[in-house]
Parts: C-alpha cells; sequence; structure tokens
C-alpha cells in the first residue's frame, strides 16, 4: 500500500460530525474535512519550524512538501511556521 492509499484511508475513516440529525451526511462530512485541514496545516507549520530549527534548508523542505520553493517561503519565511 503507497504512503497515499494509507493517508486517504485514514481520512476515510475520520468521524466527528458524522451521525449528527442535524445535518446531512455530505455536510458532516464537509465539517470533518474542515477540522482535518486545520490540524494538518498547524502541524505542517509546527514541522516545518522544528526542521528549520534543526538546520533542514529550504529546498529540502520544499521537495518534502512537494511546493515551489517561491511557496513554501511565502507561507513559512519570514516569521511563517514558527511556534
Amino acid at each position: 500500500m503507497s504512503a497515499n492509499a494509507a493517508a486517504f484511508r485514514h481520512v476515510e475513516g475520520f468521524r466527528w460530525r458524522q451521525g449528527d440529525p442535524s445535518l446531512a451526511d455530505t455536510e458532516a462530512r464537509l465539517y470533518d474535512l474542515g477540522v482535518l485541514r486545520s490540524v494538518l496545516n498547524e502541524v505542517v507549520e509546527m514541522a516545518v519550524a522544528d526542521a528549520r530549527a534543526d538546520g533542514v534548508t529550504w529546498v529540502k523542505i520544499d521537495d518534502a512538501l512537494g511546493v515551489t520553493h517561491q511557496a513554501v517561503i511565502k507561507r513559512y519565511g519570514k516569521g511563517g511556521g514558527h511556534r
């Protein structure tokens, strides 16, 4: 199983609002995904800050996150990505 497939299975298994009688299942799923996205963004920011503190270069962070150098600097550089 690939890392993407394993991660997808975990995401698909997350249920927070599913079963809430005040929400349609599709609406509850959107709430669940919003929570996951928020937490994931926070964890990535912490990991970038930790990596930078350990001396990991921006180029290696770009590669690990699969984004351009400009995107990672804009999002996490100059005060971004710090706890």
